[in-house]
């Protein structure tokens, strides 16, 4: 399982900041969960702990703004392209966050979270961003980003079915919600192939499909 969701999922680390407390980092991932027959999918996102101490994740996809950041005020129609990507396209995320032994299962859960008022740090404009924070051991992690409505079994499984999201302005149902996860501590991302390593192997299994077939001929 390692890897898949960063490969099908197109997932990028578009940056990675020393923050100003010793040993403190963040590093930023960008993605998007793509609409499925009868669902949509799921991402990974793997990273180490160095050190004992407090991890936080912040999650940004929400684009509607309403009366969350307002405090009730009053609800606007406004659509925000809060991650400046020129489009509206997102979902009400929610994460699980696991321990990574090599073998997924639900004895690793740590913690999990759909809607969360402390997610504005990051910019978003909605309670409906998911946030954790928690106290980390050393160690290696993973984390599941979903579509609302997203259970444990879900979560393991790879697949959310039946999300009524993503969308797009107005609500309308569209294929693919893009998000942003920002995990600071004093975390390392795993790694992420490069496209031209990804280019490579797709080559390479290429060729190997063109041969077999070249043979029965």
């Amino acid at each position: 399982m390692r890897g898949s969701g960063v490969v099908l999922g197109g997932l990028v680390v578009s940056s990675f900041l020393l923050l100003a407390s010793s040993g403190t980092q963040a590093f930023v991932i960008t993605g998007s969960i793509v609409r499925l027959s009868g669902g949509t999918s799921v991402d990974y996102i793997y990273f180490s702990v160095n050190s004992y101490g407090r991890v936080t994740i912040d999650t940004k996809s929400w684009e509607r703004d309403s009366e969350d950041r307002f405090n009730g005020n009053g609800i606007t129609d406004e659509f925000v392209d809060v991650n400046g990507d020129g489009e509206i396209a997102f979902f009400n995320t929610a994460i699980y966050l696991f321990r990574d032994d090599g073998s997924l299962d639900a004895a690793d859960l740590i913690a999990s979270n759909d809607n969360s008022t402390r997610t504005y740090g990051d910019g978003s404009i909605s309670k409906n961003d998911a946030y954790l924070s928690r106290v980390l051991a050393p160690g290696n992690y993973v984390l599941a980003i979903g579509a609302a409505n997203f259970t444990l079994s879900e979560a393991l499984s790879g697949f959310n079915a039946g999300s009524f999201y993503p969308v797009g302005e107005n609500f309308a149902r569209i294929g693919h919600g893009d998000y942003q996860v920002t995990i600071s501590g004093d975390v390392t991302p795993g790694v992420i192939p490069e496209p031209a390593t990804v280019l490579l192997m797709s080559i390479g299994v290429s060729g190997f499909v063109f041969r077999a077939l070249f043979r029965k001929r």
